[in-house]
């Protein structure tokens, strides 16, 4: 991946004025190398300063025309926010980065919301989904949830979730769509975008191992395994204990020499 591009998302974690809409558009250029990031934000804010003060986002966005791509739900352009600044169709994470820096500059106080298969956004004291632009009530959201999902606490349903979070989901949506046509390189460069915003990540760098064994090449894979093996350590805890197996396992599967699988 572009080395400029990678430190754009390693400034993004490091800076304390880092909002969503910043790394979406960073995302935006790992789908499209000709996309300027600097002029998707600008796009953005003009779309957010025209916002009436005393309407709601998302309504004021509705009206415009954002909604989500229900006839190509799992279409790429659903993650780019060029694009979905284009068509005005993406999907629930891409159209609530346009709600938070629409409600942030409204002056109003917004969070985005990592709820599990759904992203959601959180505005003052409502709870909107950015797909349908439309307020949704909590006990309804969570009964659409499997069982198992269901008996988790509320305080972590409805966590806020932070801009590099956020852009770590993004990333997520893009890396299962190439790993489901088996486009490992395009995949290996979204685990590393994402290794910008979160190197310290037992479980990519586990990934970044796996993909680097699909691609045929040993020794960084055994490189990004032993990190990963080392970070879990390090970390300590029995949430990492299902890596830190992983990890071993892959090690003495391909041994202690040699390069390159045939």
């Amino acid at each position: 991946m572009n080395h400029d591009l990678l430190e754009g998302f390693r400034r993004c974690r490091a800076r304390a004025d880092t909002d969503e809409a910043r790394i979406a558009a960073l995302v935006a250029r790992v789908l499209d190398p000709l996309v300027d990031p600097s002029a998707v934000e600008a796009d953005l804010q003009v779309l957010a300063d025209a916002c009436p003060l005393r309407q709601p986002p998302w309504t004021y966005l509705a009206q415009a025309g954002f909604e989500g791509n229900t006839a190509d739900y799992g279409a790429l352009d659903n993650s780019n926010l060029a694009r979905v600044l284009e068509t005005r169709r993406g999907i629930p994470i891409t159209l609530g980065t346009l709600l938070l820096r629409v409600a942030r500059t409204a002056g109003r106080r917004a969070a985005g919301i990592n709820f599990p298969g759904h992203f959601l956004v959180q505005v003052d004291e409502v709870l909107v989904d950015p797909f349908v632009m439309q307020v949704v009530q909590a006990d309804r959201v969570v009964e659409r949830l499997p069982a198992a999902s269901r008996r988790l606490p509320r305080e972590t349903l409805f966590a806020a979730a932070s801009p590099v979070a956020v852009g770590l989901r993004m990333l997520n949506n893009i890396k299962l769509i190439h790993a489901q046509g088996a486009a490992w390189h395009r995949a290996l460069d979204v685990v590393d975008a994402q290794l910008a915003l979160a190197p310290d990540h037992p479980a990519l760098h586990l990934e970044r191992g796996d993909l680097w064994r699909r691609l045929g090449s040993v020794a960084p894979a055994r490189e990004s395994w032993q990190r990963a093996l080392d970070l879990a350590e390090a970390t300590g805890g029995d949430e990492l204990e299902q890596v830190r197996r992983a990890v071993r396992t892959r090690i003495d599967e391909v041994g202690g020499s040699g390069d390159v699988i045939h």
